[in-house]
């Protein structure tokens, strides 16, 4: 009997000890899924961060804008596209770490039981997808878009950019038609831009929708103007607490990327260019004190296109030094400067072009500290002070002054107007600034034939050909 018992027992520890825990099999420290949100953040705090970089490897168009000089190594200034891989990062950053985890977060949420504010969740997804198709397009033109993100086709084929924009505008559309403002989004804590607040997503959605429509005013003026007369009767960022921006934090890695460039570098590879300080003096602008840092009193910007000694001219300004400056992407300056372009054009869009241009150039002073009497001053005289021989080139000179901190969004206005006070690089002209950006050298060995159809369908992968909306 006791002989029995104890062939039980060890058969019993026997079978115990062949029981697997699972759980030793998970990875913990790279899950096989992740959740919609995390995918989301990620995904528009990858993107805000390449807008507002101030890293030569990744964002030169506070260079190609003319806001800002080089010190040592003027090459960015001097639109050397080849030297370093601006446009392969520009593009790899947006394909794989923004759009990628966008269609992860929509895979995820339609996969997911029920989950909650399913439709304004997806809503803000396409928004943030059409918006990042429409920098790719003003960066390079043609682009993969409907055989993109396909991880069975390794060689996408490029689309036509006009045809592009029409299918964003018509996501845009529909998105902002799906975001209900009485229901929640994201949870705060996951939405790194408004918190939450469907009703700013939706300002922010038909913001864009009043961009792209001026994108086209020149190409498809009756789309432009319906569009823009649309947007113009819907919810806008008006406000400057409305913009649509990050706000970083005091610490790494969640400061803005312009102190890891201009502090925790430790370097000082840009100053003031003599392009905006110039015009600011000349203007007795207020915003030169945000701006530009003085020295010895005055304010003096660097030759733009050549090395300067960042001692001997004016740094950018303190604010930009701060690593919690909100990284704004769209601001109610630049809406009403848009709203003002295509009153100037006669759109019917409940006001007149001095009117906004007016508030445009009072919220950006504001926007940058200013005091609200000296911004309200300044802007009561600006109409007829600001250069410019018609009411559009007054609008894009303000307009370009106001966009300081959105670099890609200051050199667009000097491709859609070309009236800019721009200076040209020794031994260049103002026909050597880019018009747009090289395909990335990647593409043309990894996928040869999209990247021949391309070139060749935009006349060459050349700097100075130019994007579809682009015929000045």
């Amino acid at each position: 009997m006791k002989k029995t018992f104890l062939t039980i027992f060890c058969f019993s520890i026997l079978l115990t000890s062949c029981e697997v825990d699972e759980g030793l099999n998970i990875d913990q420290k790279n899950p096989t899924e992740v959740p919609a949100s995390g995918l989301f953040t990620n995904a528009t705090r990858n993107f805000f961060d390449l807008m507002q970089s101030a890293s030569v490897n990744f964002n030169v168009f506070r260079l190609y804008s003319q806001y800002w000089a080089q010190t040592t190594y003027p090459d960015e200034s001097q639109y050397n596209q080849v030297t370093r891989n601006i446009g392969g990062n520009i593009w790899n950053t947006i394909y794989r770490d923004v759009l990628q985890d966008l269609k992860g977060a929509r895979e995820s949420l339609e996969a997911a039981e029920n989950p909650e504010n399913l439709q304004n969740k997806l809503a803000i997804i396409e928004f943030m997808e059409v918006y990042a198709y429409s920098v790719l397009v003003d960066t390079f033109g043609d682009v993969p878009y409907t055989e993109a993100l396909d991880p069975t086709n390794p060689s996408p084929a490029y689309d036509d950019a006009a045809t592009i924009y029409a299918d964003l505008l018509s996501r845009l559309d529909a998105a902002i038609t799906q975001m209900n403002p009485g229901q929640g989004g994201f949870e705060a804590s996951q939405d790194p831009v408004y918190d939450g607040n469907v009703a700013l997503w939706q300002k922010a959605a038909n913001s864009l929708r009043l961009r792209l429509a001026m994108r086209l005013v020149d190409v498809n003026p009756s789309v432009a103007q319906a569009t823009a007369e649309e947007a113009a009767n819907a919810p806008l960022i008006t406000d400057n607490s409305e913009n649509f921006g990050i706000q970083y934090l005091g610490g790494a890695p969640n400061t803005n990327p312009v102190w890891v460039s201009l502090v925790q570098s430790g370097r000082t590879d840009f100053v003031g260019a003599n392009t905006l300080v110039d015009e600011l003096q000349a203007l007795d602008d207020p915003r030169l004190e945000a701006y530009f840092q003085p020295v010895d009193g005055q304010y003096i910007g660097g030759v733009y296109g050549t090395a300067n000694s960042p001692s001997s001219f004016s740094l950018p300004g303190e604010m930009l030094y701060d690593p919690t400056l909100p990284g704004n992407i769209i601001t109610a300056a630049e809406i009403h400067f848009l709203l003002a372009e295509a009153a100037a054009r006669g759109y019917a869009v409940g006001g007149t072009a001095q009117e906004f241009f007016e508030e445009g150039v009072e919220l950006s002073i504001l926007e940058w500290g200013g005091d609200p009497a000296e911004a309200a001053a300044y802007a009561a005289t600006a109409w007829s002070e600001t250069p410019g021989a018609t009411e559009l080139e007054k609008i894009a000179y303000q307009k370009w002054i106001a966009l300081y901190n959105n670099g890609f969004e200051g050199w667009t206005v000097w491709r859609l107007f070309e009236s800019l006070p721009f200076n040209a690089p020794e031994d260049m002209t103002l026909e050597d600034v880019p018009n747009r950006f090289l395909y990335p050298v990647s593409e043309a060995t990894l996928n040869p034939e999209g990247y021949e159809a391309a070139a060749s369908a935009i006349g060459g992968d050349t700097k100075s050909n130019t994007i579809f909306w682009d015929v000045n």
